[in-house]
């Protein structure tokens, strides 16, 4: 109920909708407790009725043939704008619930996608949700109208005849413990469900996406295995599922049946007792049969109920998560120079390890800083301390002197542009990637800013030019060409530090040779750090520093350290000997 509670609150700006909704589910439920009484008085007043003139008896039977049919006719019209209705709000909720969904998703922090695959992300925002709209769309609503529906049975059942009714009252109890136990087990199967359809999704999405590694060492059989157990996971727990499900149903039936033979036997006695009337004797029985259907009706629903509270948990634990530390909200500092300062930082990014430790260092605008070191030393780690990405759990990194979470970060950001080694780039063309679709820059100021990092002439050569279409991530375009993207993107927005990690990797000459070029017109005026794989991108760096095992061990030009034989000289050697 708590979490139905807190879902419930994303109805309250459609309140008067879902009270027009529910006035008509009852009035729906008014005219469905209608055509037994319609028939039965058919039935004793005139089809029965000797008494009075053939003639009146069929003008009677026409009259309220016309009733009933007019009753079938506005239970189409109430079944309709219920339906209408409910759908409009189920999908506007849903939109509402989606978007916040997906906005708190980019305000969580880089170590949640860690934690988090791709795929068990987007079953909360699309599947979950999904689930959400089906609760608005035919529960809420439905429910008020089976819950009426009962309560009038009831009654009618009662004023029919209360010696029938008392003896049929034994299906009541049997039915009660039903739902009981049907209750148990369903919550419990859900669960199950949700649980391993996000693990479906999670394996597809990463799977998929490495698909081409997949086929590049064979390795389909293996990975056919491995999603076949994964999958039978799901199934196993959707058969449990279907197993609560398909006894519950036809055993709903069977004491419907039960209760009808009883309801016959016992009321024909009273026929021939001449205590009740035919035509109350066929409205009784239609009563009990629906009494029954709203019974169904409810199960189906708590299968929705139980489906929705499974999802909701997994949402409201995703929108439960902490946010990433954003700085000052509303800040006005901006980064004037771009000099960059760490004093005495550590960071883990799981608290068993220090990834780097005691970092003391300045990055000072107008040099060309290069960060090399072995794999895992810690160099991307302070990459993505310095975008803001990750905190570090002891020191404080300062921007132009003042403590980085001063700012504040979502819109500093832009001045702070990073080109990895794999850029990726979004659907759209080239014009949206260099602009990241904010349309307050202008195309002469893309232009401006590819001719600065000399990629506007490779762009002029592509079928459209700035306007050429970019499919997923951007593969169309070769790695080179895509780093040129994210450099003009960081000369357009302005960017005062500029992180590389390893651009010139993997490309071809030519464009490896214009990159360079830009890197050291852009490092006169920009903090540029880089962070090297390769030695020999690094000889011409003001300043190159060493890091390892999480500490910066040296400091110097390539001479220097060479000359050192140090841990750099070691990392040469073996890059370079023959």
């Amino acid at each position: 109920m708590v979490t139905l509670n807190r879902l419930l609150k994303y109805a309250k700006p459609y309140t008067l909708f879902f009270v027009l909704a529910i006035l008509i589910v009852l009035a729906s439920a008014i005219v469905d407790l209608l055509p037994p009484q319609l028939i039965r008085t058919i039935i004793d007043s005139y089809l029965n009725n000797e008494t009075l003139p053939v003639a009146e008896r069929l003008n009677g039977i026409y009259r309220f043939s016309l009733v009933v049919l007019a009753v079938f006719a506005a239970q189409f019209l109430f079944g309709y704008l219920s339906t209408f209705i409910t759908s409009y709000l189920g999908n506007r909720i849903v939109h509402d619930v989606r978007t916040e969904l997906f906005r708190k998703v980019l305000s969580l922090p880089m170590s949640f996608f860690d934690r988090n695959p791709s795929g068990r992300i987007t079953t909360r925002i699309v599947n979950d949700t999904q689930n959400i709209q089906e609760f608005f769309t035919s529960v809420i609503t439905a429910m008020v109208k089976d819950v009426f529906l009962l309560a009038g049975t009831i009654y009618f059942l009662i004023r029919l005849s209360p010696k029938l009714f008392a003896t049929t009252s034994f299906v009541f109890p049997i039915i009660a413990a039903a739902m009981v136990l049907f209750r148990y087990f369903d919550l419990k199967v859900y669960r199950e469900v949700r649980t391993n359809l996000a693990k479906v999704n999670a394996y597809l999405a990463e799977h998929i996406s490495g698909m081409g590694v997949i086929k590049l060492f064979l390795a389909e059989d293996y990975k056919r295995k491995e999603f076949d157990s994964v999958s039978s996971e799901l199934y196993r727990s959707q058969i449990k599922q279907m197993y609560v499900f398909g006894i519950f149903r036809p055993f709903i039936s069977f004491v419907r049946h039960l209760a009808t033979s009883v309801i016959i036997y016992f009321g024909a006695r009273m026929i021939l007792q001449e205590t009740i009337k035919f035509g109350e004797l066929y409205a009784f029985i239609a009563y009990i049969d629906t009494f029954m259907r709203p019974l169904e009706d409810i199960s189906e629903k708590y299968d929705i109920v139980q489906n929705t509270v499974a999802s909701c948990e997994k949402i409201f634990s995703l929108m439960d998560e902490k946010p990433e530390p954003a700085g000052k909200t509303n800040s006005q500092l901006k980064i004037e120079k771009g000099e960059l300062r760490f004093e005495d930082v550590w960071f883990s990014y799981d608290s068993d390890r220090w990834v780097l430790k005691g970092i003391n260092v300045v990055f000072r605008p107008g040099e060309l800083t290069a960060i090399v070191g072995e794999t895992g030393a810690g160099k991307t780690s302070l990459m993505n301390l310095i975008n803001g990405l990750y905190v570090p759990q002891k020191g404080r990194i300062l921007i132009d002197g003042k403590d980085m979470f001063e700012y504040d970060l979502m819109k500093i950001r832009k001045q702070i542009a990073a080109v990895p080694q794999d850029v990726i780039l979004f659907t759209g063309t080239i014009l949206d990637n260099v602009r990241l679709f904010d349309e307050t820059y202008t195309e002469e100021q893309v232009i401006e800013a590819l001719k600065k990092v000399h990629a506007y002439d490779i762009v002029s050569r592509l079928s459209d030019g700035i306007y050429t279409k970019i499919v997923e991530r951007g593969y169309t375009l070769s790695a080179g060409e895509r780093q040129l993207i994210a450099l003009a993107r960081a000369v357009l927005f302005d960017a005062k530090i500029l992180i590389l990690d390893e651009a010139t990797s993997n490309i071809d000459v030519e464009t490896e040779t214009r990159i360079e070029t830009a890197i050291r017109e852009l490092a006169k005026e920009k903090t540029m750090i880089m962070i090297a794989h390769r030695l020999s991108t690094v000889k011409n760096a003001d300043r190159i520093l060493v890091v390892h095992n999480g500490r910066i061990v040296e400091e110097g030009k390539h001479a220097q350290l060479l000359a050192k034989q140090g841990v750099y000289y070691q990392l040469y050697q073996i890059q370079f000997a023959s």
